[in-house]
Parts: structure tokens; C-alpha cells; sequence
């Protein structure tokens, strides 16, 4: 029986099988290169994900992928071999095989760095680059990897790079601030912190990251108050109220709880109903 285990390593499609080991992106390029095979016509698409937030504050922005299969006559069936919960609605767009390629020696580079090897991973983010050079997360990339060795006036310009292609892309934002300190320019600095914080107060996601690590510290208080401009900003999210639940649980308000629960539930319900649609309709969204 032929079957795969996840990994926190990146593999060509042939090394996925004979391995039987990898991650979302090695199992997503092995299966259209098997779909191919037998005469499928099977796409890659770019799913759109919400930004999260890590315990230090920092933003995480992630980067994946699943496979679009066309099925007899215009039928449409997404594979999808994300492993982790994603936050919030994920809308997804059709790319071609340069952009799968371009996230591959991404990912190869950023696996590369972790392991300090600096020579490799600057190798595979240029070859990134080359594929694709209108991928905000591959400038980041190499403007981490230019900070590490002091190289600022190189990262700045990896990170102003990725800004021409995404003007609000917040890693890029959030370490430009960071080189300029370093490179001694204050005014600088202080323009993109500016722009993190702007960015930070209309991204509902960053309150939610706030109330969570509030919730986490019995700061219930204060995670109540994140989880108001969370909501203020996007009302229909499930997560927001299962989390606004257990924190009026803890603060002794049953009766607000149980309308909390109530409304996860509702949304939770109609957000599987509209994606089910969605998916059968071959929208494309999964």
C-alpha cells in the first residue's frame, strides 16, 4: 500500500515518491505529475491565506498551494493537502507551473538557511527569483538572508523589491523598519513602523493574534477588547466567537457564552455550505 507521511522538508516530485516523504508542496507537485500522467488536465493554484501573528508579534504570511483537476465534461475537483488550519475565508487563482517552481526553490532556500547554509540559500532564492520574479515572499526571503550577514543596503533593496510587488506586504514592511534602525536612519524606521501599525489596526486577524496571546495570559480583559476589533472589522468570523466564548466563560458570563457558541456554530454551518457550493459549482475554492 502506497502512502505518504508530512515532513518539514521540500522534495522534487520523483523524490516524494520513491521517499514517500513531504511537505504540502512536494505532495501537491507529485500528484499533477501523476494526474498528468494518465491524461488529466491538472493546474496549480494559489490559495490566498490570512496573515497570522507569532507569540513575539511578528507576522507570518503563508504561502500555498493545491492542485485544480478537470473532470469529463467542465467538471472541476480541487486536491488540497494542507495539513494545517488556516484562519478565515481562502480564496484561490490559477498560476502556472512557474509559480509551483518558484515556491519549490523558495522553500529550498529558507530550509537552507535554517541549516546555515548561506551560500545554498542564496543559490535557490536567486533561482526563485528567475522563475518568478513577481512573488513578494521570494524578495523577503532574500532580504532575511541579507540582513543575517549585515548585507542592509542589500535587503533594503530585496524588501523594497517586494514592496513593488505587494505595496502593503507586511513582512517586508515590518523588516524595513528593522535595517533602517540598523542602518541608522530613524526617520526611516519610524515611517514603517507607521505603516505596520496602520497596517496592524485593519487587519482583523491581528486582533484575533492579540486576544489569543491575551486569552493565553488569563488576561481576559484585554482579550475581550482585541476580540471587539475583531469583530468590528469582520463580524462573520467563526473563530473570533468560539474565542469571545471561552473568554465571557471565563470572566463568569454564561449567558453572553452561550450566544457566542451559538453564533460560531451558525457561521461555521453556513461557511461549509457556501464552500461545498463553491466546489461543486468549480469555482475553485476550497
Amino acid at each position: 500500500m502506497f502512502s505518504l507521511e508530512y515532513a518539514e522538508v521540500t522534495r522534487t516530485a520523483s523524490g516524494t515518491f520513491h521517499d514517500q516523504q513531504g511537505n504540502c508542496l512536494s505532495f501537491t507537485m507529485l500528484f499533477v505529475s501523476l494526474a498528468r500522467a494518465i491524461g488529466l488536465q491538472a493546474s496549480y493554484q494559489s490559495v490566498v491565506v490570512q496573515p497570522q501573528w507569532s507569540n513575539d508579534g511578528q507576522v507570518v504570511v503563508a504561502n500555498h498551494v493545491n492542485t485544480a483537476i478537470r473532470i469529463g465534461r467542465g467538471d472541476e475537483t480541487i486536491v488540497d493537502f494542507n495539513l494545517r488550519p488556516y484562519q478565515g475565508e481562502r480564496h484561490s487563482r490559477r498560476v502556472a507551473d512557474s509559480y509551483a517552481l518558484a515556491l519549490f526553490y523558495t522553500n529550498l532556500g529558507a530550509e537552507a538557511m535554517l541549516r546555515d547554509e548561506y551560500a545554498a540559500a542564496l543559490a535557490y532564492l536567486r533561482e526563485a527569483a528567475r522563475a518568478r520574479p513577481d512573488i513578494a515572499g521570494v524578495w523577503v526571503d532574500l532580504g532575511v538572508l541579507y540582513s543575517r550577514h549585515q548585507h542592509y543596503e542589500h535587503a533594503e533593496a530585496a524588501y523594497l523589491r517586494a514592496l513593488d510587488v505587494d505595496n502593503n506586504e507586511p513582512s517586508a514592511l515590518t523588516n524595513l523598519s528593522l535595517v533602517y534602525d540598523a542602518m541608522g536612519e530613524p526617520t526611516l524606521a519610524a515611517e514603517y513602523r507607521e505603516r505596520v501599525q496602520s497596517y496592524q489596526e485593519r487587519n482583523p486577524y491581528y486582533h484575533f493574534a492579540s486576544a489569543t496571546r491575551a486569552y493565553e495570559q488569563q488576561q481576559f480583559p484585554d482579550a475581550l477588547s482585541s476580540l471587539r476589533k475583531a469583530l468590528r472589522l469582520k463580524p462573520d468570523e467563526q473563530e473570533f466567537y468560539e474565542l469571545r466564548g471561552k473568554v465571557e466563560t471565563a470572566l463568569g458570563k454564561p449567558r453572553d457564552a452561550t450566544e457566542s457558541f451559538q453564533r460560531a456554530r451558525a457561521y461555521a454551518e453556513a461557511e461549509e455550505l457556501r464552500t461545498r457550493a463553491l466546489v461543486e459549482f468549480g469555482l475553485g475554492l476550497r
